[in-house]
């Protein structure tokens, strides 16, 4: 035990369903602050073993988030409280006996024989049981690996095997919270196994069975994990990519696939239908349709290949982009594209829009269908590779969260930087908007916040508005349902997890949802629209609103 002469400091602990307040020293651990408390005759009843952030048993609740009580220091008023999401037993102590049963239930060892060879096994046994003393004997074989084999398919499930089985993932999954999933450590187990070809057993298709496409893949679960495990990329996305290739998949997202091989623009959304046309084939055949007070002029280039674009000036530019514009704002959102370049105009930064720009691809990526990914990468990269450096962009802006975190985590071969809209306009600098008279909050896209670090610049441009009420939801971060294909896919689990978002929503009584991500505003809207008659806004289009 450290010294406990320091100043003592107030923390709450929760027992009883109450958090209830106790004096310890400053420079103490919480676990260390839990035996200082018993050590004064609490009883305050917690799990701990090893201290040294190797057992994952003291996992608790802090100020909303897991995290390790070994290795996480007391704060000032800082609030402590059981793993979320599980039965209390007591005090700090959850009921791990579910996880240890499902651990038990998805066999957590390597399956040297196949299943169909362990069948016959069976069957052999009921056949002739005088044999059954030769068949215990019977040892079963592994697969015979080459060095090189073995090497590689052991690093290739390094990045899936340090879980200590802390939990902390399975209590802040919104997928377990709100459907019928196991949670992210489950999908990590079996990821290992089906990636390890020592392995037998069907991992791929248990993992299916066990909805795998219920997941969100927010990215919540890599966030609170202390040994940063991405269990999203390295395990849920790895798995929805062989099981597709074994033709085990949700049907309805074939319906991208379809609708981006069967168009040459290549978008996840059916054409708008006539007289709209798509923001892209508006901006080449109609360019002055989008010009604004705070455009220069207009420059069309390449116009009869494949690198056409149309570029609008600023005045006095300080720096100058390209956009991405993602499928949901040229097909659906097209007044979304002109906010944008009014926006980014008004800002001192000229817009490039290359014509003939594809889908990112996050949608196939999300579930599985990395082949034509793939191709829509080769397309994106030769467009803005070459844009980015024969133009020196200052960078590839997005307004769209998921196009966003593709382009900048999924585009590892990119020569171009990618930053989205508040990202880049907090960096050159905010203007003196007009006063907006509104109440509002704020939904942070998973894509966002966990995909790019970004969630200070959207606060500090609503903060920059005079008269703008700007009021924080409960759990602004807390995703609302839509990603990961679950919308298309599985749309029961989609909305039940939009029930939460919305009532965090509707405690705020705030006018409008502010986000930056064209599919959370659909989702949310959506929900909302059962309950509430709240809009739902893009940023982008509140600004236009306020220059």
């Amino acid at each position: 035990m450290k010294n406990t002469d320091d100043l003592l400091i107030p923390i709450y602990i929760m027992r009883n369903k109450i958090f209830k307040k106790y004096m310890v020293p400053s420079d103490l651990t919480i676990i260390e602050a839990l035996e200082y408390l018993n050590n004064s005759g609490y009883e305050i009843k917690y799990r701990s073993s090893c201290k040294a952030g190797q057992c994952g048993s003291c996992a608790v609740t802090v100020d909303g988030l897991p995290k390790l009580a070994c290795k996480t220091k007391v704060k000032e008023d800082m609030k402590i409280e059981p793993l979320r999401n599980f039965d209390l037993i007591e005090d700090l102590v959850v009921n791990r006996e579910e996880y240890y049963k499902a651990q038990k239930e998805f066999e957590n060892w390597i399956h040297e024989t196949s299943e169909v060879e362990e069948k016959e096994k069976e069957k052999e046994k009921d056949k002739n049981k005088n044999k059954n003393k030769n068949l215990k004997n019977k040892k079963d074989t592994l697969k015979i690996l080459s060095d090189d084999e073995l090497f590689k398919s052991i690093s290739d499930i390094g990045s899936v095997r340090n879980c200590i089985d802390c939990m902390s993932c399975m209590s802040t999954c919104p997928a377990r919270m709100y459907s019928d999933y196991m949670g992210p450590t489950f999908m990590r187990l079996l990821a290992r196994y089906a990636r390890d070809a020592r392995d037998n057993k069907d991992r791929v298709k248990e993992a299916f069975e066990k909805n795998l496409y219920n997941c969100t893949t927010c990215g919540r679960c890599i966030k609170v994990c202390p040994n940063n495990i991405d269990t999203v990329h390295n395990a849920v996305e790895k798995l929805r990519e062989l099981s597709f290739k074994k033709g085990q998949y949700v049907e309805n997202h074939l319906d991208v696939r379809k609708n981006i091989t069967e168009n040459p623009a290549k978008r996840t959304v059916t054409k708008p239908e006539a007289p709209k046309i798509g923001f892209l084939e508006d901006v080449i055949a109609n360019p002055e349709k989008f010009n604004n007070e705070f455009t220069e002029k207009i420059v069309i280039e390449n116009k009869d290949n494949i690198n056409k674009s149309v570029e609008y000036v600023a005045k006095n530019p300080k720096a100058t982009v390209a956009l991405f514009t993602g499928c949901l704002m040229d097909y659906r959102l097209q007044e979304l594209g002109m906010s944008g370049i009014r926006v980014l105009n008004a800002h001192g930064i000229s817009v490039i829009i290359p014509i003939n720009q594809v889908c990112c691809g996050s949608p196939l990526i999300r579930t599985g269908q990395t082949d034509v990914a793939k191709e829509l990468k080769e397309i994106n990269l030769a467009i803005f590779d070459k844009l980015f450096t024969d133009k020196s962009l200052d960078s590839i802006v997005t307004l769209c969260a998921g196009c966003g975190s593709t382009l900048k985590n999924d585009y590892n071969e990119k020569q171009f930087v990618v930053k989205d809209i508040t990202e880049l306009l907090v960096e050159k600098g905010l203007l003196k908007y007009k006063p907006c008279n509104l109440k509002v909050t704020y939904h942070d896209p998973c894509h966002l916040k966990r995909g790019q670090d970004i969630f200070e610049q959207p606060r500090i441009i609503l903060d920059s508005i005079p008269e703008l009420e700007f009021i924080e939801m409960e759990i602004p971060d807390q995703c609302c349902g839509a990603g990961g294909g679950v919308r298309s896919g599985k749309p029961e689990v989609a909305y039940k997890i939009g029930e939460k978002k919305t009532e965090m929503i509707l405690e705020t009584k705030a006018d409008y949802v502010i986000t930056v991500c064209p599919f959370c505003n659909y989702h949310i809207a959506d929900c909302l629209s059962k309950v509430s008659d709240i809009p739902v806004m893009n940023i982008v289009k509140l600004l236009d609103k306020v220059i």
